[in-house]
């Protein structure tokens, strides 16, 4: 969850957003990152109100180890018990905003992913953009777990680390292919040695991908994608991509409705990702990576998008009751109306 916070360490103010919220805490993206240990004031004005408690940074992520995890520098900061009526106040408001939040949660697609590696941080991480990103997530910390998980429910993809404690990620390539139900299930292999030998070794033993180490969460989440949609592929299949340079997004959704198209328009920006459901020309829900309002407000920022890329894969969007109504037409219009009045 994204949103605007302000830090207050030894008098000074600094403000900041939030990347994970908790009721217990929250991490906090900011460079350079302060200290470990600092005693800090966390203030959030979600309705108005401005809410204060205090706070212990308990890690910092500096810009590389940051990048290595796919993340924003910043703090992982940890809230005191509630002790004054304002703490008191501060854990309320966060655990509506929790509340909200899990409300407007899209529900799970049918792609499941093993994560396996053996820093919990960068796992913890993938974990949760992964979800975010419509995956079932099972995570492992070494490579037995990773066989286990597998072998419990086969996934459509599976993302591990080739270095790790008890069995390495080459091993679970071979002993996935002596089980015909994960034989032909895409691998993907993360390495901080990203030499020909260790690229080598993974595609002999069968490994469909190597994604070398620091990278994007967001590369991570397209290439898991394309390889689960390669797995699937006489039920959903890639129609259509390209960059919003080329072909704007509001001239994309009118093509889309005109032509009456169903299927999941990804859009992507920097480290950002949208997905766009249609269902016969009309939008029926779009999230976003980096936004958790609902999918109106969604639309509203991704409108906003001029650069990126786009990708539209065929097939039914598994979506329960819409949450968008109206045409795509009146959907610009407002957008066009929204941005107008901004501008005044």
């Amino acid at each position: 969850m994204n949103l605007p916070v302000e830090v207050i360490s030894n008098g000074k103010k600094l403000r900041a957003v939030s990347q994970d919220l908790s009721a217990f805490g929250m991490f906090i993206r900011m460079a350079p990152p302060l200290a470990a240990g600092t005693i800090v004031q966390v203030v959030i004005s979600p309705n108005g109100q401005r809410l204060l408690t205090t706070g212990q940074v308990t890690h910092s992520l500096e810009e590389v180890e940051a990048r290595t995890l796919g993340r924003f520098p910043g703090i992982g900061v940890v809230f005191r018990e509630p002790v004054r009526p304002a703490d008191e106040q501060f854990a309320e408001a966060v655990n509506r905003l929790l509340e909200a939040s899990a409300n407007h949660k899209h529900s799970r697609t049918d792609i499941r992913i093993v994560v396996a590696d053996p820093q919990t941080r960068l796992l913890e991480r993938l974990s949760t953009a992964l979800d975010i990103a419509g995956f079932s997530v099972a995570t492992a910390t070494n490579g037995m777990e990773a066989i286990g998980a597998c072998l419990s429910k086969t996934p459509d993809v599976v993302l591990i680390e080739r270095d790790m404690p008890v069995v390495d990620g080459l091993h679970v390539l071979q002993e996935m292919g002596r089980h015909a139900e994960l034989a032909s299930v895409p691998v993907m292999i993360m390495s901080e040695d990203a030499s020909d030998l260790s690229r080598l070794q993974a595609v002999q033993l069968g490994a469909m991908d190597f994604i070398p180490k620091p990278f994007t969460v967001l590369e991570v989440i397209i290439r898991a994608r394309r390889w689960a949609r390669a797995s699937q592929r006489d039920t959903e299949r890639v129609v259509l991509r390209g960059a919003l340079t080329e072909v704007n997004l509001p001239s994309l959704l009118t093509m889309f409705e005109q032509e009456r198209k169903s299927g999941q328009l990804s859009v992507t920006r920097d480290q950002s990702v949208a997905w766009i459901d249609f269902h016969d020309g009309k939008i029926v829900r779009a999230r976003s990576s980096s936004n958790d309002n609902d999918s109106r407000a969604v639309m509203m920022d991704v409108l906003d998008w001029q650069a990126g890329y786009f990708e539209l894969s065929a097939g039914a969007p598994g979506v329960g009751h819409p949450e968008l109504e109206g045409s795509v037409t009146h959907l610009l219009l407002e957008h066009a109306r929204l941005r107008d009045e901004a501008s005044r």
